[in-house]
């Protein structure tokens, strides 16, 4: 087992708890991560990991990053909470100089994304209605663009869940990072950096979902590739 820092979501305002859905503990487990997690409150996050000797970092999924981290208004941002927003930066500041891998799942991959100086989409409904339904409980396609993910998966598609209700396209890409996945509406659903350690993807891998056998494909080959 190898120790990742895990983030945790924030939830009552007045009195704020950190807290993790279970459903990341034996997903994370099955690809022999350990998980570390992280509270929001620590006044030094980069070295609370590092005195914990973590190996690498898994932003998860929870509420939306505060719309001013990216100046821009609040156009339907919800469960905002500053404080985990300054944790993953700083994780990720540490992640990325000293090489750890970096696994995004849903808010996550939107982190990444505005980490390397992106945008997102607030609110994917109010924004155009062109977008297909992402906060559901029905599963939709996503088409595989990255041509060495579909030979290593052996399909072009993946059926997925989708509970999310931000999200990227191509206008909102970061420069430095490439799209692997990406539905029929043009909203991006999977992401990797070209030159570092850096996966992430839009939907929730860890709970049920038709893609659940290539989903651990996925993440197990990119960290065993590190390990090489």
């Amino acid at each position: 087992m190898h120790p990742f820092a895990v983030t945790m979501d924030v939830r009552d305002a007045r009195r704020p708890a950190d807290y993790l859905r279970q459903a990341y503990v034996p997903f994370l487990q099955g690809l022999e991560i350990a998980p570390v997690l992280v509270p929001n409150a620590l006044s030094d996050p980069a070295a609370h990991v590092t005195a914990l000797g973590v190996a690498g970092v898994v932003l998860t999924g929870g509420g939306d990053v505060a719309p001013a981290r990216y100046s821009q208004p609040n156009r339907g941002s919800r469960g905002i909470a500053p404080q985990r927003d300054a944790t993953e930066w700083a994780l990720l500041d540490l992640a990325l100089a000293r090489g750890l891998p970096v696994l995004g799942i849903c808010r996550g991959l939107q982190v990444i994304n505005l980490y390397f100086g992106g945008g997102l989409i607030q609110d994917l409904p109010a924004h155009s209605a062109r977008f297909l339904a992402h906060e559901s409980d029905e599963p939709h396609e996503v088409a595989l663009v990255h041509p060495s993910l579909r030979r290593l998966l052996q399909t072009a598609t993946l059926h997925t869940n989708t509970h999310h209700h931000q999200g990227i396209t191509a206008a909102e890409l970061a420069p430095d990072l490439i799209p692997f996945a990406v539905c029929a509406d043009g909203v991006i659903e999977g992401l990797l950096h070209p030159a570092l350690p850096v996966l992430a993807v839009q939907w929730h891998p860890e709970r049920p979902t038709p893609s659940a056998g290539h989903d651990r494909r996925l993440f197990a080959h990119f960290l065993d590739a590190l390990a090489k």
